[in-house]
């Protein structure tokens, strides 16, 4: 990946945040928390990767972004200077959840382990 992608997703992903902070006044997406941002390199497409503390909203919240999308875009485009603004595309980061959930798992085998010592 170029440098000038890199600098373009850490700028796009600086500014939705804030543009979610600050524009987005909607109790019902909950706390949401932008992971990373993978644009293409001709900037037709930028993956915006979300994560969410409450993962059961995951469609509600998927759909308000898809109807938010331009809302979004248009915002975006008042604060990031480039030539062409990418198409936004929100993808669920389950990467934080899967990581939690083999943190879980690794926890209960070492609890299995310890209680199978003690038994002997």
């Amino acid at each position: 990946m170029s440098l000038r992608i890199e600098k373009i997703n850490s700028e796009i992903q600086r500014q939705i945040m804030d543009i979610f902070q600050k524009e987005i006044d909607d109790p019902r997406i909950g706390i949401i928390s932008i992971t990373r941002v993978e644009t293409t390199p001709d900037l037709a497409e930028s993956k915006i990767y979300y994560s969410m503390l409450d993962d059961t909203k995951h469609e509600r919240v998927k759909n308000m972004l898809d109807s938010m999308n331009k809302f979004i875009r248009v915002h975006l485009g008042k604060r990031v200077r480039i030539k062409v603004l990418p198409q936004l595309r929100f993808v669920l980061d389950d990467s934080i959840k899967y990581s939690v959930d083999i943190y879980k798992k690794i926890e209960e085998i070492k609890e299995e382990e310890s209680l199978k010592k003690k038994t002997k």
